[in-house]
């Protein structure tokens, strides 16, 4: 268990650093916070924070039901 915890850990840290990128980015890129259109390099890191997250919803659940 103390192997899925980490590869888990991970993960979380990997999306926490692809949102701390897409932050960056609309700052240093002048987009306003709500708009999710805008300069291309902005949603390009946007998409990638996005895909994340919604694989995330998949992975940490079943992380923990099926690795054992």
């Amino acid at each position: 268990m103390e192997l899925v915890a980490i590869v888990i850990g991970l993960a979380l840290a990997e999306y926490f650093y692809f949102a701390w990128q897409c932050g960056s980015s609309r700052g240093r890129l002048g987009v306003p916070a709500p708009a999710t259109t805008g300069h291309p390099e902005f949603e390009r890191r946007f998409r990638v924070q996005y895909n994340t997250i919604e694989q995330l919803v998949i992975f940490v659940p079943g992380m923990l039901m099926f690795g054992q």
